[in-house]
Parts: structure tokens; sequence; C-alpha cells
């Protein structure tokens, strides 16, 4: 018994399987201490075995060369594309970090982190809870879905045993960053505008009132008043992280332009 193998397709199959690996390394959730890397690997291979027959039918032109450095050349292509597109989708998420540590700071809970076994690091609290519901509302809004979607294009914008353009893909991501900053001080825009202004209140009754002992005071009122604003602002940061979801099929797209 004999058996045939297309190395076409068993070229397109080792490309996805690298691309989804790495973007499962630095995927949200995934890129986790529990996460056991042998799921994330079995995840990579199925996703990989799915889509290489599509990829491989509107990819004719790829050129199959099965020499050890032309295979060492594919991985590092591949390792390229899944981590850019990797980095991109957590861009979002690195925002929502920066906007819980910008409230956690002025709320006063700068020096109460807790342990983040997600990321196997000390966060701040509200760092966290935004975390957290920024990965609840990615997989419900099917942002996965996307992402899955951008890998399949990436084959087809980038195919296998093509050198994509890191350089342009890297000063993209480079000039993305920026957001991370605007984006966060954005959503915690709330909590820090609010919490300013009662700052600012109890300076004035300080200056009325000096007998008034305002660190006794003045803590509590500000982690009660921060974590209420905190609280009725969860919709604002809701409706802000589901545009920031929406946007990541152009912003994924951009990234697969620049690489092509």
């Amino acid at each position: 018994m004999s058996f045939q193998i297309d190395l076409a397709l068993l070229s397109v199959t080792v490309a996805l399987a690298i691309r989804f690996a790495v973007l499962a390394a630095t995927m949200p959730l995934l890129d986790t201490q529990t996460v056991p890397p042998l799921w994330r690997f079995a995840l990579a291979v199925c996703l990989g075995v799915s889509l290489a027959p599509s990829v491989e039918a509107q990819t004719a032109t790829v050129v199959v060369t099965w020499t050890w450095p032309n295979l060492v050349a594919e991985v590092l292509r591949s390792l390229v594309v899944g981590a850019m597109l990797g980095f991109t989708v957590n861009l979002v998420f690195e925002t929502v970090k920066f906007a819980g540590s910008i409230a956690g700071m002025q709320v006063g809970f700068s020096i109460v982190n807790a342990y983040d076994p997600m990321t196997n690091s000390q966060i701040s609290v509200l760092s966290r809870i935004y975390h957290l519901l920024a990965v609840l509302l990615f997989f419900v809004s099917g942002s996965h879905l996307i992402l899955i979607q951008a890998m399949y294009q990436s084959c087809l914008v980038v195919p296998p045993f093509v050198n994509p353009d890191a350089p342009a893909g890297a000063w993209y991501l480079a000039s993305r960053f920026g957001d991370v900053f605007s984006l966060g001080l954005r959503i915690a825009a709330p909590v820090v505008l609010i919490l300013l202004l009662v700052s600012s209140a109890m300076g004035v009754v300080v200056k009325t009132v000096p007998q008034l002992n305002i660190l006794a005071v003045g803590f509590p009122v500000k982690i009660a008043v921060g974590l209420m604003v905190f609280g009725v602002s969860l919709v604002y940061f809701r409706d802000i992280t589901l545009s920031l979801m929406s946007g990541l099929t152009d912003k994924l797209g951009e990234v697969l332009l620049a690489l092509s």
C-alpha cells in the first residue's frame, strides 16, 4: 500500500499551524499560564488543518521547495505574520490595562496590586477588572472569529514561501502605540475628572476649616467616590471597548496590507 502526499497542501498546513501557534501565544486568554501549551498547539494544528485546503486552492502560485533552509525561513515568516496579528489584537487589551492603572492610581489603589494568573504578574485591581471585562467582550462580540478570518486572509495576502514586508508591518504597529495612551486616557477620563473635582473641593474645605484632618477624611471619600464613578462608567467602558473590537477588522487588514 502506498500513500501520496500533497506537498503543497502540507506546506500550507504547516505554515497555518505555525501562524496560529504564534497567535495563540500572544492572543488574550490563550497567552496565559492556565492554558497548557499542548492545548494551544492542538488548537493551532486543528485550525491549520481545517483551513489549509481552502487556502491551498486559492494560492496556486505557491512554490514548494522542501529543503531545510527554506523550511526554517518559512517558520520565521510564519512567526512574523502571526506575531504581527497577535500584537495588533493585544493593543486593545493593553489599552484597557493602561486605563485601569490610571484609574487605580487616582482612586488610591496604586499600592494595592493583585496577582494576575493570566499574565503571571502584578497588576492594578482596576486593571484586572477592565482586562477580564475586555476578554469577555472580545469573545461575546465574535472578535475571535475576526481574528481567525484575518489569519486565513494572511495566507492569501502573504502565501507560504513568500517573504512578508516585516519592516513595514513593524512600522505600522509602532505608529499605533500612541492609541494605547490616548484611548486609555479616554476610558479612564470619568474617574480622573470626577476625582480631580473631589480633590479640588477637599482643598477648598481645608482652607475653610483648617482644623479638619483632611488625610483621615480625604482617603475614604476619594475611594468611595472613585469606586462609584468606576461602576457607573462601566457602560461607557463597554461602548468604547466594543468600538475597539469592531475596528479590529480594519486594523488587521491594515497590518496585512503593510506586510504584503
